[in-house]
């Protein structure tokens, strides 16, 4: 009978353990749950914080330069430095400027030349489109099958500082009109302009 008491005590503490063991396995699994689920939090919050601050610096780049007018000064055409124009015979009459530099990544120049393609099939050949590019000099005879368009002195194009593409209107009083900056979170944006553009320009279209 002592036995059978002894035995009986013993399931129970066993029991108790596996109770405990379990318990106490869950409660890890729910703090470890808890962990993740605060440092997904973390990461949202970091990145809603750098979306803010990448709206922020295109809010403050359109702000600087929308209708900042630029001087009659010289430009040249592809790799030929040696040959200058001014910048009111390039634009005699309104042109979409794409501008570009050898910083911004290549998946996101490529992605702006296929919204670009889809608005303005032609744009290779297309004289009303034209890109104002800061990249190497060998590479601008030829970049995306299209002559550069380069300022002689780099100061008198202060939009050569922005990081990420942009588009913006130059006719002949050399005013920046329109100015667009993409943003890779949110592409569609960069349709929707160029489709404005599209309407309300159509001579760029010709």
């Amino acid at each position: 009978m002592k036995s059978k008491s002894a035995q009986t005590f013993l399931i129970y503490i066993a029991i108790c353990l596996l109770l405990c063991n379990i318990g106490l396995l869950y409660l890890r699994q729910q703090d470890k749950n808890r962990l993740v689920r605060a440092i997904q939090s973390i990461n949202r919050l970091e990145s809603l914080k750098d979306k803010l601050d990448v709206s922020k610096e295109i809010t403050v780049a359109r702000l600087k330069y929308e209708q900042h007018h630029l001087d009659n000064t010289y430009v040249y055409i592809g790799s030929d430095n040696s040959t200058l124009i001014p910048i009111n015979s390039v634009v005699d009459q309104p042109k979409l400027v794409l501008g570009l530099n050898q910083n911004m990544c290549r998946p996101c120049v490529e992605g702006v030349f296929a919204n670009v393609k889809e608005f303005f099939s032609d744009f290779e050949t297309n004289s009303n489109i034209i890109y104002i590019a800061d990249i190497e000099q060998r590479f601008k005879n030829n970049y995306f099958n299209k002559k550069v368009v380069s300022f002689f002195q780099k100061n008198d194009f202060p939009l050569y500082e922005i990081e990420m593409p942009y588009f913006f209107i130059l006719d002949k009083d050399i005013t920046i009109k329109m100015l667009f900056i993409t943003d890779k979170s949110s592409p569609e944006l960069t349709k929707e302009y160029l489709r404005i553009i599209s309407e309300r320009y159509p001579s760029i279209s010709i």
